[in-house]
């Protein structure tokens, strides 16, 4: 398989897919002549099971498996995993193409606000996905900025702001001030293939994977040479984090050796790429088109099977059964 560099954004997100058209028209009658349940455009929120399919309408995928510390428990939290799939309309690309363009130049420095809500459709019913409330989605995101940080100490730290502010730093730690406190963070990308047992978050750490579909036409890259199955931009990785930062840097390389000793192309970011990749689970934020590579759609089902089967033991989650 053979993988390339995501480098325009414009080119990149293809939120038309060929066969969304087909799948529409598909969709409106039922074998039983009843009315089926109508797919909603925008973000649908799941926990899912390892195994579960990529259903054939979406066209973007945010995952965060987020484990963070809780004192009352000794330390560790139950991880959940939280899956949104987004959904296209028929007349929402260029109008979503010119709004991640914006947003990427306003986003890349890390100093600005996302926007100001996700706009949460009706989970559409699909095998190996249960539906989850918006109250749940939202309070899941806050997560992403209170890495490191004990569950429960923003409610002595009130005066803390209640928008994150993202800061990139000189090395491999980047910071998260909100109502929480700093929240210093180091990503380690992960791409390729080995054992999902590295893709496991570490306490007070995340799994994050981001996926979009990109159209078979051409290649974003200059020099790129792109199979006819390469469909999808994808990027996942690991975060650790701590609300010290001390050492932060060496336990993310550390990480990332054990990633490549475990078959995994594994590589330490820093900077805006370090940014996008923490805060890639959000869709209030664009994707980091600059660090995807393109990859067969096979690649992203197998990726995201991987993160969650690393952490099917932690988040509760059991898998599909086999046919």
């Amino acid at each position: 398989m053979s993988m390339s560099m995501v480098s325009d954004p414009a080119l990149a997100a293809d939120r038309t897919p060929p066969d969304e058209r087909r799948w529409w028209r598909g969709s409106r009658r039922g074998s039983t002549g009843q009315a089926p349940l109508r797919l909603r455009s925008g973000w649908h929120a799941y926990r899912p099971m390892v195994g579960a399919s990529i259903p054939d309408w979406v066209i973007e995928l945010a995952l965060t498996i987020e484990r963070p510390l809780d004192r009352s428990l000794d330390g560790l939290c139950q991880p959940r995993a939280l899956l949104l799939a987004r959904a296209g309309g028929r007349w929402r690309f260029l109008g979503q193409a010119l709004g991640d363009a914006v947003r990427e130049v306003d986003h890349v420095a890390g100093t600005s606000a996302p926007t100001r809500s996700v706009r949460l459709a009706p989970s559409h019913p699909e095998a190996g996905f249960e539906a989850v409330a918006r109250s749940e989605v939202m309070a899941q995101l806050v997560l992403a900025g209170e890495r490191g940080q004990p569950v429960g100490s923003r409610r002595t730290r009130a005066h803390r702001p209640r928008v994150a502010v993202w800061e990139p730093g000189a090395g491999a730690v980047i910071t998260c001030r909100g109502r929480a406190g700093a929240s210093l963070q180091a990503v380690i990308a992960v791409s390729g293939h080995g054992d999902p047992m590295p893709l496991r978050p570490p306490p007070g750490g995340a799994t994050v994977l981001r996926a979009w579909r990109c159209p078979r036409r051409r290649s974003p890259a200059r020099n790129a040479t792109v199979e006819g199955d390469a469909t999808w931009a994808l990027i996942a990785g690991v975060v650790v984090a701590s609300t010290l930062g001390s050492g932060l840097g060496r336990t993310a390389r550390r990480h990332a050796a054990r990633a490549e000793s475990a078959g995994w192309k594994a590589t330490v970011l820093s900077g805006p790429a370090a940014l996008g990749l923490a805060r890639a689970g959000d869709p209030r934020y664009p994707p980091p088109v600059a660090s995807a590579v393109l990859v067969p759609h096979d690649a992203v089902l197998a990726m995201l099977s991987d993160c969650l089967a690393a952490s099917a033991n932690q988040i509760g989650r059991p898998a599909l059964p086999r046919p």
